[in-house]
């Protein structure tokens, strides 16, 4: 099957947390010359707060609210890297936004990895009053039909920042 045009144009990471989504969208973005954007850096930006404060002070669906609006306004550029949050896939517009406007790639890795790289959890609000492999399982049933959508899975399991880059620029820009 041919790879449409506008597969080439954005690249939007999914993944849960701890996946390595803005790490690794800041390396493809400087290798490839193109624009990065970390939508959770933007939605901190427009709200004035942090997203914890977000979710203690507004609520998660003020959160997925301006997830969704910043999502479709950055996916009308091109040539660029969008590292999406963690639940951004929960949102079927978002889902059809992301298909649309580029190549979707999820960022896949075991819980206990993404244990591992989170740690305590500290700034994750969805990781807050309780076990983080729990909340982390937990959401990964919840979510990993919609990550599975994606046009390209990367397994991140034992490779590098650098290395998970290289296997998405390979796929998407074959």
């Amino acid at each position: 099957m041919a790879t449409p045009k506008r597969m080439r144009e954005n690249i939007i990471l999914v993944g849960p947390m701890g996946s390595g989504k803005s790490t690794v969208a800041q390396i493809i973005g400087k290798k490839l010359g193109w624009r990065t954007c970390d939508l959770d850096l933007l939605i901190t930006e427009k709200a004035g707060m942090t997203i914890p404060e977000i979710f203690a002070e507004k609520g998660e669906a003020y959160f997925r609210r301006l997830e969704r609006e910043l999502l479709a306004t950055v996916l009308q550029g091109e040539r660029q890297v969008v590292a999406t949050g963690g639940g951004a896939v929960l949102d079927e517009e978002n889902r059809r936004i992301m298909k649309e406007n580029g190549a979707v790639v999820y960022l896949r890795a075991e819980i206990k990895e993404l244990c591992r790289r989170l740690g305590t959890g500290k700034g994750r609000p969805l990781l807050a009053g309780g076990e983080p492999e729990e909340i982390l399982a937990r959401l990964a049933r919840e979510r990993e039909a919609f990550y599975q959508e994606a046009q390209v899975t990367v397994d991140t399991q034992g490779l590098t920042p650098e290395a998970v880059a290289g296997q998405v620029i390979a796929a998407v820009l074959k």
